[in-house]
């Protein structure tokens, strides 16, 4: 709480201060006003000095025991009252009696806050203290504390009254102290459980000195010898000053926690010993003194008892000292247990290490990359990004291991393995067994796992060098994604092996991605599977809003086909589409999308959602089909459906197709009342001066773009630049895949007319969509 520098600095300071107190004292020792000034000025400034250091602990506290501080700030406040109201009395108006009375109600108002503040940590410290040998501890020495305070102040003031008016408030001061004294002793009998030793330390000296003090001021009262400059001043100042040093020294610790457990030297023998005994001692001291006229047998008594409880003391030592020899045995025999279980623990390690990695290139293993993947697949299964498996085969390596032998190939493999990680420095990299490697690409898009295979194959086909020897070896690659191609570590695995078995039959040296058409039979399987579908009416259609940016509204929604194979399985797209454009299957899969989105929207204007457009995915094949004009003809008509209702969104390759045929057919569906749209614009190869001839309405931006908003100043660049040419073209702008505010805030910055993606709303189903177009009349409507 404060600097070490603050602390010295209070030390001095208070050392100079109460040095410089005794020598006044000494000095003007003959001249009373000079004592009384001196006196006042003094105690003014040691109470000024600590009610500041109080107070800024109290603010500065934070644990249960904060009213500790601030009742010891006021018990300081209320003595600095009195003393001013004291002197006001003697120096201004140079008379005693009804203000002197005040003064002293704050002296002892003084002792009462002292101990309301000890009353805290007594609260505190409960759990610790009441034992049955802590009280009994409590009451020898509260015994000999109560029996000297009877014998020397309280008896001599109760005679004293018996001949003149009797003042309770002399009395009271022998009294509180002896409270004081009880919070004195549990101070340092539960040490360091709620304050630091040197903390600790201070407020029992403060403390002591108050009740020494405050004693040596009674008993001069009661001797009729008081004086201003006696020595009890110089304890009060001392008092206070260390009674304020204690909370610079603070330093927070729980009162809650447990006792600290006893070590080599946190026995408190103070508070364990001395205060039970050394109490007796004193009783017996003052008894022998009293009584060595009177009865030799008495005194010898005494001193029997005394050795009986010097020896106790002594006996219990030696008791401490052999626990204390035992707890450092225990310590021993923990150190030693502590450093088998750290071996035992570097062998674990070793063992998880060896489990887990290659011997010869020291890389990840099969089963590591396997868990790896895994657990890759359980923490994307929300976001569905992509995950890359790449295998990588190396060519013509048994040649070099039969030509020169296990060991050239042993380091010809750990060199492989440095030059893949290099290549990709922060990804998984891994030797499954022989001249197989694997590589785990997370987060990443087919673009990006093309150039990490295009990187692989230039490195290794640089020439390595092994002890002298020139060798060159080239790499076959198959790459397979999560979740397009599988979603567990055999289905990837296969169908990566299936891809780098292509390369490996087309001449080897390069890279091949996983497809459908490298796995006859599994597609056999899931063509079956989709005919099925289709005679069942297993596809079904979700829909995902698309929103406004001006109003926050709901203007429309993209019809999204999902598979519902039966036992209530649900593939998404990704899964299906490609293998349904390969076999044909996607024209009738595209009709009746196109149909069900035709049905709903004649439906949805029944209902009163006037103002809703629903958008089609038109696939390639779909659109360049000579029959797709009649198709789309024969749905509006059986369904009454309004054209203006629904929006055809086509790609870029669409559109950059056979340019008088796609122009001729666009214009046709524009006069049908159809609305148009380029879905995921910027991926493809777009030329400005053919796309400013069709007839568009709007440009979808791919969500590629949209995801890498807030990672690269490029692709919000590339962002912006769209909608500022669909602006200047008249199209309208939505962006998909948005997912955060930050990208939406982005959007409205740039002026893009509407958005979708997950920040709004996932798919829906047709239920869920409709109760999420209620609520937002509903508000409108409020």
């Amino acid at each position: 709480m404060y600097s070490l520098r603050t602390k010295r600095f209070a030390y001095s300071f208070i050392v100079i201060f109460i040095l410089t107190n005794i020598l006044w004292n000494i000095i003007f020792r003959h001249n009373q006003n000079f004592l009384d000034w001196g006196a006042v000025t003094f105690q003014i400034i040691t109470c000024c000095a600590s009610i500041g250091w109080l107070i800024s602990t109290f603010l500065k506290h934070k644990g249960a025991a904060k009213s500790f501080w601030l009742f010891l700030g006021l018990g300081v406040l209320s003595y600095l009252i009195g003393i001013v109201i004291w002197s006001y009395n003697e120096f201004i108006l140079n008379r005693s009696g009804e203000f002197d009375n005040i003064a002293e109600k704050f002296f002892i108002v003084q002792n009462g806050l002292y101990f309301l503040a000890l009353l805290v940590v007594i609260n505190e410290l409960k759990s610790n203290l009441f034992t049955v040998k802590f009280i009994l501890d409590m009451l020898i020495a509260m015994s000999a504390a109560i029996t000297l305070s009877w014998i020397f102040i309280i008896e001599p003031l109760l005679r004293q009254h018996l001949y003149i008016k009797f003042n309770m408030i002399e009395l009271l001061y022998p009294i509180l102290d002896l409270g004081v004294l009880v919070g004195i002793l549990i101070l340092s009998y539960a040490s360091n459980t709620i304050f630091s030793k040197k903390t600790t330390f201070l407020l029992i000296s403060g403390l002591s000195s108050q009740i020494i003090a405050d004693s040596i001021f009674n008993y001069l009262k009661v001797m009729n010898s008081y004086t201003v400059g006696s020595i009890n001043e110089p304890f009060w100042i001392l008092s206070i000053f260390l009674i304020g040093l204690s909370g610079i020294y603070h330093v927070q610790i729980s009162a809650k926690a447990p006792r600290v457990k006893h070590g080599k030297n946190s026995e408190n023998l103070f508070a364990k010993y001395f205060t039970p005994y050394m109490s007796v001692l004193l009783l017996s001291l003052y008894f022998i003194i009293t009584m060595y006229k009177i009865n030799t047998v008495i005194i010898g008594l005494v001193i029997c008892i005394l050795l009986v409880i010097l020896r106790q003391i002594f006996t219990l030592l030696e008791n401490d000292q052999l626990v204390k020899d035992l707890n450092n045995l225990n310590e021993g025999l923990e150190l030693k247990v502590k450093e088998r279980t750290d071996k035992l623990v570097e062998t674990v390690n070793s063992m998880e290490y060896l489990a887990y990695h290659d011997v010869v290139t020291g890389l990840p293993n099969r089963r590591y990359i396997q868990k790896r993947l895994s657990q890759a697949i359980d923490a994307n299964d929300e976001d569905q990004k992509r995950i890359a498996f790449i295998l990588l085969d190396l060519d013509r390596f048994k040649q070099i291991n039969d030509s020169l032998g296990h060991t050239y190939g042993d380091l010809l493999l750990e060199q492989v393995g440095k030059r893949l990680v290099n290549c990709v420095p922060n990804e998984v990299v891994s030797r499954l067994g022989g001249d197989e490697y694997a590589l785990l690409i997370e987060n990443t898009n087919l673009q990006n796992a093309e150039k990490i295979a295009d990187k692989l194959l230039k490195t290794l086909r640089e020439t390595f060098n092994i002890n002298g020897v020139e060798l060159h070896i080239t790499p076959s690659i198959g790459i397979s994604f999560f979740p397009d191609n599988g979603d567990d570590w055999d289905t990837l695995l296969k169908k990566a092996d299936t891809a780098m078995y292509e390369v490996k039959e087309n001449g080897k040296n390069n890279y091949r991605i996983y497809s459908c058409a490298m796995s006859m039979e599994p597609i056999m399987e899931l063509e079956n599977a989709m005919r099925k579908g289709l005679e069942r009416n297993e596809y079904i259609l979700h829909y995902q809003p698309q929103i406004s940016l001006t109003n926050n509204e709901i203007i429309g929604a993209e019809a999204l086909v999902r598979w519902e194979r039966a036992g209530g399985e649900l593939i998404p797209p990704s899964k299906f589409i490609p293998l349904a454009e390969e076999n044909g299957l996607i024209w009738e899969i595209g009709e009746r999308v196109l149909r069900e989105a035709c049905k709903q929207s004649v439906y949805w204007r029944e209902r009163g959602f006037t103002k809703l457009r629903i958008a089609v995915n038109i696939s390639c094949l779909q659109f360049k089909h000579n029959d797709f004009i009649q198709m789309v003809s024969k749905i509006i008509e059986e369904t009454k459906a309004n054209p203006n209702d629904i929006e055809l969104e086509i790609t870029e390759s669409i559109a950059m197709g056979p340019i008088d045929k796609n122009l001729a057919q666009l214009s046709t569906l524009k006069k049908m009342g159809f609305q148009i749209a380029i879905d995921d614009f910027g991926t493809g190869y777009s030329s400005l001066q053919y796309l400013s001839e069709f007839q568009i309405d709007h440009l979808k931006i791919d969500r590629s773009f949209i995801n890498a908003l807030e990672k690269s100043e490029k692709d919000a660049a590339i962002v912006k630049l769209i909608v500022m040419m669909a602006k200047g073209l008249n199209f309208k702008v939505i962006a998909e895949g948005v997912e955060t505010e930050a990208q939406k805030l982005f959007l409205q910055e740039i002026e893009c007319d509407e958005l979708q993606g997950y920040l709004m709303s996932r798919p829906l189903s047709v239920e869920d969509f409709e109760k999420l177009m209620a609520s937002q009349n509903r508000r409108k409507i409020i």
